[in-house]
């Protein structure tokens, strides 16, 4: 098993600690975002699976939102994003620069923090938290 952390910045961390990162992104919320490009990505590679990785985007006023993706021969082949308040999926707040996401994919510091930890042990999208498949976004939503 291999995990690859890129920060905002774009430093690559192979095998980070876990405690640094929840200092990082979750004790250090908001500021640590505010570096470099103010998203994150976690890949996690074993060799009885193919790549899945953990997109984390975050927003001051309404928390982090993830993306998990699982790819097969370099392709996504699963996309899920967490779900916190379904009735504003079409609601949309700026989270870099131009772009755009459904306010109800974000959620509590707390609750993104525990999908991060379990990816990071596991490579898979917990079962503690809601998550919706991007197929089934309604129309007047962005993620």
């Amino acid at each position: 098993m291999k995990i690859v952390f890129e920060s905002p910045t774009g430093t690559i961390f192979e095998n980070p600690n876990v405690d640094d990162l929840r200092q990082s992104m979750i004790d250090s919320f908001p500021d640590y975002w505010y570096q470099g490009i103010g998203t994150a990505t976690i890949d996690y590679f074993d060799d009885e699976k193919d790549q899945r990785s953990l997109l984390i985007f975050p927003i001051d006023e309404h928390g982090i939102y993830l993306k998990y993706l699982v790819m097969e021969n370099r392709r996504v082949s699963e996309e899920w994003l967490s779900l916190e308040i379904p009735l504003a999926l079409d609601q949309f707040v700026e989270s870099s620069d131009e772009w755009y996401a459904s306010i109800g994919l974000f959620m509590p510091l707390e609750k993104a923090w525990t999908a991060i930890s379990e990816f990071l042990v596991s490579g898979e999208r917990t079962e503690l938290i809601n998550w919706i498949n991007s197929e089934d976004m309604p129309e007047d939503s962005n993620w």
